[in-house]
């Protein structure tokens, strides 16, 4: 081998490799053409302008399961999550290194259900997209590249696992925390609605800033970050229908969710349901 080059330890597809440094850690190059015609023990530049990223498993237990990936998924499978976590990350910004083991082996599983015929309901599609339109369209992407390359229609609801995955990556998070999150709004939506006798409109500005807030504040109390609301008081006096519907929608997530918001949390939401009961401007009418 030459010195400073690196040794191909494996070829994922046409696109994808995985190689050794001359220290002998491994990395994960991508780029186009990058793997066509190329064997184990072939050496590569690293400065071979064909490479566009190139990723390192610092964590040992990541490398550990990286491995351990080979014996579950196939090649082509770690090929095609790496290329789509190469597009992510350039749209997304870094992401939590355990993507490299938990997309792969996502895809893995889901090509074998859909080829089966069986396509798993996903209950938060429409608060996934909501929520994470900035990772559902390399999540749309990734799907795309996955039907090309395995023949294999992929429905909306895997969009939304994916999205998921690279979500729970880009907040560098456990993916069940992601989910609870989401399961949290769709609760949250779903008791406003119980209360509005109506569905709320799902393509407002209102909406949006609704579930959003509902997203970082479940995030907040999951990390122990609460917030002071110096007008809490002044909100519960001055919207008290608003104030007790928002309690209502806190008390159902934490029923759901057994995670406790406080009021300072609830006095902010409130403002938000207000914006749906109309309350807001009889008070400031009042």
């Amino acid at each position: 081998m030459k010195r400073g080059h690196y040794v191909v330890d494996r070829s994922l597809n046409n696109n994808v490799i995985v190689v050794r440094s001359p220290e002998g850690d491994e990395e994960i190059f991508i780029g186009r053409g990058l793997g066509f015609g190329i064997r184990r023990g072939d050496s590569i530049d690293p400065e071979d302008p064909r490479i566009e990223k190139r990723f390192t498993l610092a964590d040992p237990d990541h490398r550990a399961k990286f491995k351990q990936l080979y014996t579950v998924v196939s090649d082509e499978v770690i090929g095609i999550a790496e290329e789509i976590i190469a597009r992510a990350t350039g749209l997304l910004g870094p992401l939590h290194e355990h993507i490299h083991v938990a997309l792969p082996d996502h895809i893995g599983f889901a090509l074998k259900r859909l080829r089966g015929g069986l396509e798993i309901d996903n209950p938060f599609l429409e608060e996934i997209q909501c929520l994470y339109p900035e990772t559902w369209h390399p999540a749309a992407d990734g799907a795309r590249l996955i039907e090309k390359r395995f023949g294999i229609p992929i429905p909306e609801s895997e969009i939304g696992f994916l999205t998921l995955h690279l979500q729970a990556a880009r907040e560098r998070g456990k993916l069940s925390e992601t989910i609870r999150v989401t399961e949290g709004v769709r609760t949250a939506v779903r008791e406003m609605e119980r209360q509005l006798k109506k569905p709320l409109p799902r393509t407002s500005l209102d909406y949006v800033r609704f579930v959003t807030h509902i997203r970082f504040a479940l995030q907040r109390a999951l990390t122990g970050q609460p917030i002071v609301n110096p007008l809490s008081r002044a909100i519960r006096e001055r919207l008290p229908e608003s104030f007790q519907q928002a309690q209502a929608v806190a008390d159902r997530m934490e029923a759901r969710l057994h995670l406790k918001l406080p009021e300072d949390e609830v006095a902010y939401l409130a403002m938000h349901v207000a914006r749906f009961t109309g309350e807001r401007d009889a008070a400031g009418n009042s």
